[in-house]
C-alpha cells in the first residue's frame, strides 16, 4: 500500500495538518516512536511541515515495504538494502529537478527522503552492527550510498559483510549457545585471519533469506527496536544514537547528490525546507 501526498496550492499550516493526520495512521510500535523520534532529533533544523512529511515517508515505509528486506536491512540482504537507500535518495534527487512543479516535486523527493531515512535507522537495530563494538557510521562519505557487496570490509570497521554463500576456503561461525550479545558475535575466517561479521536477523514473511544457516538469528534475537526488551537496553540505545547520526548525515548527502545533479538550485530547493540555518550541520557543500 503506498502513501499519496497532495498538497496542492495550499499554505505550510494546512500541509502540515494533514500530513500530520497522515503521520498518526503510519505511526510505528505505539508509545515507542522511534523512528519518529530519531528523525525529528537528528532533522530539527528543518521545518515543521517538512520533519511531519518525512516523518511519514519514514514510517510508512513499514506497511508500503512491509514484505521486502530491503527497506529494513533484513536478511542478511545487505546489498539489497544499500541499493534501496541509492534508489530512493535518487529518486529524491529527480524529483527537485526543474522539470517537476514546486510542491508536486518536494511532496515527491521528502517521500522518498524519508523512505531512505527508515532504511538507514533499521540497519543499526536489525543488524549485529553495535553488539560487534561498532561505534561510527557505516558510511560517511557524500557520494551515493555505497554498495555493501556480499564478503566485502566496510571500510569504517572492517565487518566483513555476511551475505549469501561464504567463499571457499572461508569459515562464518558464531556462538549460538551463549547469552547476549555473544551470541550475535559473528566471526569471519579467511586466509587464517579472524574478522568480524556482519549479520542481520531473518523474517519468515520476507521473502529471500541470506544469512547462512551457522550464523542466521531471527529478527527478534537481534531486533533493538524497542527499549522494552530490557536484556538489550544499552544496545537499543547505541543503536538509536548512530541512527540519529546517521540520518543527519543523509541530509548533508542529499544536498551533495542535489547538488551534483542540479547545481545551486539543487541545493536552494533543499534550502527552502530549513526553519534554522544555524542549527543546521555544515555539509561543505560551495
Amino acid at each position: 500500500m503506498g502513501l499519496t501526498l497532495t498538497l496542492g496550492c495550499v499554505g505550510e499550516a494546512e500541509i502540515a495538518e494533514a500530513l500530520d493526520e497522515s503521520a498518526d495512521a503510519f505511526s510505528t510500535a505505539p508509545g515507542e516512536p522511534n523512528h519518529e523520534e530519531i528523525t525529528v532529533t537528528a532533522l530539527s533544523f528543518l521545518k515543521p511541515s517538512v520533519l511531519t512529511a518525512l516523518k511519514v515517508g519514514n514510517v510508512s515505509t513499514d506497511v508500503a515495504y512491509h514484505f521486502s528486506n530491503t527497506a529494513h536491512f533484513d536478511d542478511c540482504n545487505f546489498s539489497g538494502g544499500a541499493a534501496f537507500v541509492a534508489a530512493k535518495q535518487a529518486e529524491a534527487v529527480r524529483a527537485l529537478g526543474p522539470g517537476i512543479p514546486l510542491l508536486d516535486g518536494d511532496a515527491l523527493a521528502m517521500l522518498a527522503f524519508g523512505r531512505s531515512l527508515h532504511a538507514v535507522q533499521d540497519f543499526y537495530a536489525h543488524t549485529n552492527w553495535v553488539e560487534l563494538g561498532g561505534d561510527v557510521l557505516v558510511d560517511q562519505s557524500l557520494t551515493a550510498f555505497p554498495a555493501l557487496a556480499p564478503y566485502s570490509a566496510i571500510p569504517s570497521t572492517g565487518f566483513i559483510v555476511v551475505q549469501g554463500d561464504k567463499p571457499k576456503r572461508a569459515a562464518v561461525t558464531r556462538h549460538a549457545d551463549a547469552p547476549y550479545p555473544e551470541y550475535a558475535i559473528v566471526t569471519v575466517r579467511v586466509q587464517r585471519t579472524n574478522k568480524y561479521g556482519l549479520v542481520s536477523g531473518t523474517v519468515e514473511y520476507e521473502p529471500g533469506n541470506y544469512c547462512p544457516p551457522p550464523v542466521a538469528m531471527t529478527h527478534d534475537e537481534l531486533s533493538k527496536d524497542k527499549t522494552s526488551l530490557t536484556d538489550r537496553t544499552a544496545q537499543h540505545l547505541a543503536a538509536k544514537s548512530l541512527a540519529v547520526q546517521q540520518t543527519r548525515h543523509e541530509w548533508c548527502r542529499l544536498n551533495r547528490l542535489a547538488h551534483d545533479a542540479w547545481g545551486d538550485a539543487g541545493t536552494a530547493r533543499l534550502a527552502a525546507w530549513v526553519a534554522d540555518p544555524s542549527s543546521a550541520p555544515d555539509c561543505g557543500i560551495e
